[in-house]
């Protein structure tokens, strides 16, 4: 759909048991606001068969070895011709009729539409852009709409493995872009995906960051900060056994 409202991408790799899911909660959303590209990263689990059978419904596929997840993410945005631009993993799932509900808020005049993801665990998330947004990401990107006009002049920056979209989140927040929070579920969420990787993030954390925060010491001292919400986060999982 050349003049589609909403490009829905998602990125997968080895996610055969979960993707049929993920493939139909798309599938059955309002197909005049939609349009569904896949870009896989030459799974070798019959994922591909399945994309195969959806194929006659989808804007487009490929599959082929990337960089990794933004990568394959990048190349989404290539393709994508929707107003709005949405990512959803291969292990999630809009909650059904969203795409229709989230329609009346995605006004031009904003630059990301957001709402809340609930994980499997029970948790719900809800994302927000704020002063803790200097921090760490608020932001999950199941739950949030970007607007086109964003990837005009950037893409995802694919040297970082699990944050990098905490680079377009830190950026409006500093830059005071025009966003709106709607508190709805947006999508159903696996736990224990990438972002939880907590070593790794505090490292991407701060590496982004310190690209808008130029103040040495200043980065210091969240840095410190985030390690010790990290150990607590560390230290909740071993008391009661789940991540999000």
């Amino acid at each position: 759909m050349k003049n589609a409202l909403i490009s829905v991408i998602t990125v997968v790799y080895n996610a055969r048991p979960t993707l049929e899911s993920t493939i139909q909660s798309v599938l059955c959303q309002d197909k005049n606001l939609v349009e569904y590209w896949i870009i896989d990263g030459g799974s070798t689990d019959g994922s591909i068969d399945l994309i195969r059978k959806y194929e006659h419904q989808l804007a487009g596929w490929c599959s082929e070895p990337d960089n990794g997840i933004y990568d394959a993410m990048n190349k989404g945005i290539d393709r994508a011709n929707g107003k709005w631009i949405y990512f959803l993993g291969g292990d999630d799932t809009l909650r059904p009729n969203v795409l229709k509900q989230i329609e009346p808020y995605l006004d031009p005049k904003y630059s990301i539409v957001f709402g809340d993801v609930m994980f499997d665990n029970g948790h719900r998330m809800r994302s927000f852009l704020g002063p803790r947004t200097i921090f760490q990401n608020t932001v999950h990107h199941q739950s949030a709409f970007y607007n086109s006009s964003l990837f005009v002049n950037f893409r995802y920056d694919k040297s970082l493995t699990i944050v990098s979209e905490y680079d377009v989140h830190l950026r409006l927040y500093i830059q005071k872009a025009y966003t709106r929070y709607v508190s709805m579920i947006v999508a159903d969420c696996a736990t224990g995906g990438a972002s939880s990787e907590l070593s790794k993030s505090l490292t991407e954390t701060n590496q982004v960051r310190a690209r808008y925060i130029k103040n040495k010491w200043k980065n210091k001292l969240l840095s410190c900060f985030l390690r010790l919400y990290y150990i607590q986060k560390k230290i909740r999982y071993l008391i009661y056994g789940h991540r999000v």
